[in-house]
C-alpha cells in the first residue's frame, strides 16, 4: 500500500506529511523546501503503508526536475491514494494541478491547507460544494488535528476502497506526449484546466467576509515595499551577523575554561597509555585541540546559524531577501532565487548545493554552485576564521570586502561567459510567526551534523595537521618560500594551509594558529583560505548535481581565484 502527497510549492505538504507519519522533514515558509522525495513506512492498522512526500510542482507537463521525480514515482510505484495538498488562500491557482491529478484516474483526496490565511484574506471556501464539483473528498487540514484525514485514508487503505491501477504513462491531454511537454505549456489542455479551475473557484469561494489586518499583515505590507522594506531587511541581516559574531565571542571563553581540565586529563591519559615518542606527542596534542576548537568555536557558530536560518525560513523573510536581491543579482547572472541556497550555505554548503535544484536554469545553477563553493563560508569555517582573525589582529572589514568584491567579479565573469536571458518569478509567502516546535526541530536536525560529521572529521584532521607539524614534513616545502613570498607575501607554511583547503576548508585555518605571522601575512593567508575550494562533502554533492566535469571547473576556478586574490592583496596592502 502506498500514499503520495502532491501539491504546488509551499502549500504545506511536508507539514501534513510530518503530522501524519511522525517524520521530521524540514519545513519552511517558502517554495522549494522539499527538493527530493521522502519515504516513510508506517504501521497503519496492522498494515505496512509507504507514505511519500514529493517536491512542489505546478504541473506534471513541464520539464522541471522535480516534475520528473514525481512522474517517475507515479509510474514505478503502485500508488493507492494521492493526497493533493491545496493552498486555500490561492485556490484557483492550485486547482489547475488538482484537475491534472484527477485525469490520472488515481483515487485523490484534496487536503485544504492555509485555511486560516484564507480567512484572514476574507475568503471562505465551501468544502462540500468543492468536493461535489471535483468528484473527490475535500477536507480542511490542520497540523494539530489530522483525524479526518486519517479516517479517509482508512476508507481507501484499510477498507479496500480504491486500488485503481496506475496508467501506463502520464500523457499531456493537449497533445498526447508522454514525456516533458514544455512546448505545449500553453496548449489547449493547460488553458482548459486553468479556465475550469477559475470557474470552480468562483463557485465555491465566498469573498463577502472582510479582510483581517493585524500587526503582522501591516508589517508584511511595510517590508514588501521598496522603501523602507529594503532598509528593514538590511537591518535584520546586519543584526543576524552581529548576533553570530557575539555568540562566538561570548561562548569561546566559558567553554574553553570548562573544557580545559578535561583536555588536560585526555592529554595526560594518552601520554600514560602510549610509549614516549612521536606518535604519543601527536595524539596528546591533537586530540585535545580537536575537541577544544570544535566545541568552543565551531559549535556556537553552527548553533547560531541554525537558529537564524530557521527564523528567516519560517517567518517568510528569506524569500523576501530573494526579491530584494533580484536586481543586484541580475548583474552577476543570478536571480533572486539564488539567495536561498547561498544563505543556506552559511550553515552548511552540502545541503545548500542540493537546494540549488530550485533554480531550473542550468547556467544560473552552475554560477550559484560555483559562488557557493568558492566564496560562501559555512558556519564551521566562519567560526574558525573568526578566531583566527582575532588571534592575528586582522581587520574583518578587509576580509569581508575582499569576499564581496570576489563574489561580484566572479559572478560578472561567469555571467559574461555564460550569457542567457534572465527570468525571475518569486512567490512570496505570507509573513508568519515561527512556531517553537518547528524551529527546534530544524535546529536539532541541522545541528546534529556537528556531532555526526563535523566533530569526527575535525578530530581526524586535527591529528593529520598536528602530524604534519610535529613530523617536520612541512619543512620540505620551504623550497617554495621564494615563490610564496614573491607572489603572495606569505611564508611557505601559510601557502600550505591554503592548499589544505582541498581536504576540508574549515580545517585549513588550524595550521595558521600554529604560526607566527604578521597581521599583513595573516590577512592575505586568511583571504586566500576563505576563497578557495569546496570541502570534500560539498565536492561529492557537486559531482552528484552537476557531474565530475562541473566539479573540476569549480576546483580550477577556486584555485585560480585564491591565487589571484593573494597576488592582488600582496600588491595593494602596505608593507
Amino acid at each position: 500500500m502506498a500514499i503520495v502527497f502532491i501539491g504546488q510549492p509551499n502549500t504545506g505538504k511536508s507539514v501534513i506529511f510530518n503530522s501524519l507519519t511522525g517524520a521530521e522533514n524540514i519545513v519552511s515558509n517558502y517554495a522549494g523546501t522539499s527538493m527530493e522525495i521522502s519515504k516513510v513506512v508506517v504501521d497503519w492498522e496492522g498494515m505496512k503503508v509507504s507514505v511519500f512526500d514529493t517536491p512542489g510542482v505546478y504541473s506534471l507537463h513541464t520539464s522541471d526536475p522535480a516534475v520528473e521525480q514525481v512522474k517517475k514515482l507515479l509510474q514505478e510505484e503502485k500508488i493507492d491514494l494521492i493526497i493533493n495538498v491545496v493552498d486555500a488562500s490561492r485556490l484557483e491557482v492550485n486547482l489547475a494541478l488538482t484537475l491534472e491529478l484527477l485525469e490520472l484516474s488515481y483515487p485523490v483526496v484534496v487536503a485544504l491547507s492555509q485555511v486560516d490565511q484564507a480567512e484572514n484574506l476574507g475568503l471562505k471556501i465551501d468544502s462540500p460544494a468543492l468536493a461535489g464539483l471535483l468528484g473527490c473528498p475535500v477536507i480542511e487540514t490542520s497540523i494539530h488535528d489530522s483525524q479526518e484525514l486519517k479516517a479517509i485514508i482508512n476508507n481507501y487503505i484499510v477498507k479496500g476502497i480504491g486500488g485503481i491501477k496506475r496508467p501506463a504513462l502520464i500523457s499531456c491531454t493537449a497533445c498526447g506526449n508522454t514525456g516533458s511537454c514544455s512546448n505545449c505549456s500553453m496548449g489547449d489542455g493547460i488553458m482548459e484546466r486553468s479556465q475550469r479551475a477559475r470557474i470552480i473557484a468562483e463557485q465555491v469561494v465566498d469573498t463577502a467576509t472582510n479582510k483581517r489586518y493585524g500587526w503582522l499583515e501591516k508589517m508584511q505590507t511595510l517590508i514588501d515595499s521598496p522603501f523602507p522594506g529594503g532598509v528593514i531587511l538590511l537591518l535584520i541581516g546586519y543584526l543576524g551577523f552581529v548576533l553570530l559574531l557575539k555568540s562566538i565571542q561570548l561562548a569561546e571563553g566559558p567553554l574553553t575554561a570548562l573544557l580545559q581540565p578535561l583536555n588536560h586529563y585526555i592529554a595526560e591519559s594518552i601520554k600514560s597509555l602510549l610509549p614516549p615518542g612521536l606518535f604519543s606527542n601527536i595524539l596528546s596534542l591533537a586530540v585535545p585541540e580537536g575537541l577544544i576548537i570544535p566545541f568552543t568555536i565551531v559549535m556556537p557558530a553552527m548553533l547560531m546559524v541554525s537558529i537564524i536560518m530557521a527564523f528567516l525560513e519560517d517567518s517568510g523573510l528569506l524569500p523576501r531577501y530573494s526579491v530584494a536581491f533580484a536586481r543586484v543579482g541580475s548583474l552577476v547572472g543570478i536571480s533572486g532565487e539564488a539567495v536561498i541556497p547561498l544563505s543556506l550555505g552559511f550553515g552548511c554548503r552540502t545541503p545548500a548545493v542540493v537546494a540549488s535544484r530550485m533554480i531550473t536554469r542550468e547556467r544560473e545553477r552552475f554560477i550559484v554552485i560555483t559562488i557557493l563553493s568558492i566564496v560562501i563560508p559555512c558556519a564551521a569555517t566562519l567560526g574558525i576564521l573568526t578566531s583566527v582573525i582575532a588571534a592575528f589582529h586582522v581587520s574583518p572589514a578587509i576580509i569581508v570586502a575582499t569576499m564581496l568584491i570576489t563574489l561580484v567579479v566572479l559572478g560578472l565573469i561567469l555571467n559574461r561567459l555564460l550569457p542567457q536571458e534572465k527570468l525571475f518569478v518569486c512567490e512570496l509567502p505570507p509573513l508568519r510567526i515561527p512556531t517553537w516546535g518547528n524551529l527546534l526541530n530544524k535546529v536539532k536536525i541541522r545541528f546534529t551534523g556537528f556531532f555526526t560529521e563535523v566533530l569526527p572529521l575535525l578530530l581526524v584532521m586535527s591529528i593529520a595537521v598536528r602530524a604534519l607539524l610535529e613530523s617536520g614534513v612541512l619543512e620540505h616545502l620551504y623550497a617554495l618560500e621564494g615563490i610564496s613570498r614573491t607572489l603572495f607575501g606569505i611564508p611557505a607554511e601559510a601557502l600550505v594551509a591554503v592548499l589544505v583547503t582541498i581536504f576540508q576548508r574549515y580545517l585549513a585555518p588550524l595550521i595558521l594558529l600554529h604560526m607566527t605571522l604578521t597581521p599583513r601575512e595573516a590577512t592575505i593567508a586568511i583571504a586566500m583560505i576563505s576563497l578557495s575550494l569546496p570541502c570534500l562533502p560539498a565536492a561529492v554533492m557537486i559531482i552528484r548535481e552537476i557531474g565530475a566535469r562541473g566539479l573540476l571547473k569549480v576546483l580550477g576556478m577556486g584555485f585560480l581565484t585564491s591565487f589571484i586574490v593573494g597576488i592582488s592583496l600582496n600588491m595593494v596592502l602596505p608593507i
